[in-house]
């Protein structure tokens, strides 16, 4: 049944024709770049939230974890000056 068909095969693969597969590789690829545009919007959103809540906690962490380390201490050293 595929006999006789090479050259009708070898332009149905390099070429370029509304009905050819190089014409079907380029309209996957457009809805392939459709889809990949919709998720690096996405992404790139979500990395500006990530960065946003970073400068508004970020401080906030920080701070707490001093104030907590510095009362630590305070309670610590009446029960450390036992030992010396």
């Amino acid at each position: 049944m595929a006999e006789g068909k090479q050259q009708e095969a070898t332009v149905f693969c390099i070429g370029w024709a509304s009905d050819t597969s190089n014409a079907h590789f380029g309209e996957w690829m457009k809805a392939l770049d459709q889809v990949t545009a919709i998720n690096q919007r996405h992404f790139d959103l979500a990395v500006r939230e990530g960065r946003g809540a970073l400068t508004t906690q970020g401080p906030t962490a920080g701070a707490s974890l001093l104030l907590t380390a510095g009362l630590t201490v305070l309670g610590l050293r009446r029960r450390l000056a036992e030992f010396r």
